[in-house]
């Protein structure tokens, strides 16, 4: 239990993917290591499943946790390369 008077940690972003369940296939591996995290989409709350509307789907835990997420994502200090679906295209067609 947190007590009032305690500072709110501060969570930081470790990971960006394209798809939300990309981004819960990671959170399992940090939910398995006792890590908290949070999943934020913009998916219309898994309505629109795959379809991501403004932004990637991401990865945040608490600033302490932060250095043990990202070995278990294997991902660098800066979130993870987020590559649009143009890009795949381009790369595929050139």
């Amino acid at each position: 239990m947190t007590m009032r008077n305690e500072p709110r940690q501060k969570d930081v972003l470790i990971a960006e993917y394209v798809y939300r369940h990309e981004a819960e296939f990671g959170a399992g591996f940090l939910a398995d290591a006792g890590i908290p995290f949070r999943v934020q989409a913009d998916d219309a709350g898994g309505a629109y499943g795959g379809m991501t509307f403004t932004s990637a789907a991401r990865i945040w835990v608490r600033s302490q946790d932060a250095e043990q997420a990202r070995e278990i994502l294997q991902v660098t200090p800066d979130p993870a390369l987020f590559v649009q679906v143009d890009d795949l295209d381009e790369q595929r067609s050139g």
